[in-house]
């Protein structure tokens, strides 16, 4: 409880606003972060991948959260920066409208007119 109400504190307060960016594109993203986090670290720990389920100390998985955390907080934004939804949010909303829905972010004026 104490964790999420100095979130929801940060949050309102509007502090660390490139912070909590980049957390909101994670959030939006959610389900793509997801999956590309369970994949990875799949690939990492499991048999079928690098096979280092057991073998890595405790205190040396908080260097890879951290790793998984920075690569979210970079990649998302950047996605979202050109896209509407991550890529599986789009595959979700389009299975579930059965229509293909449209990805791509709606160019603003403001970028076409050059500074």
């Amino acid at each position: 409880m104490a964790n999420i109400a100095v979130v929801v504190a940060v949050s309102k307060a509007g502090a660390l606003p490139w912070l909590t960016r980049r957390i909101g594109a994670v959030g939006q993203m959610a389900l793509s972060n997801y999956l590309f986090t369970s994949i990875s670290c799949s690939l990492l720990f499991n048999g079928f991948g690098l096979g280092y389920y057991g073998k890595v100390e405790y205190y040396l998985l908080f260097p890879i959260v951290l790793c998984v955390w920075i690569l979210n907080l970079t990649f998302s934004p950047i996605w979202l920066r050109y896209y509407q939804f991550g890529p599986m949010e789009w595959v979700w909303r389009s299975l579930t409208y059965w229509k293909r829905q449209p990805m791509r972010r709606a160019v603003a004026e403001e970028e076409l007119v050059p500074a």
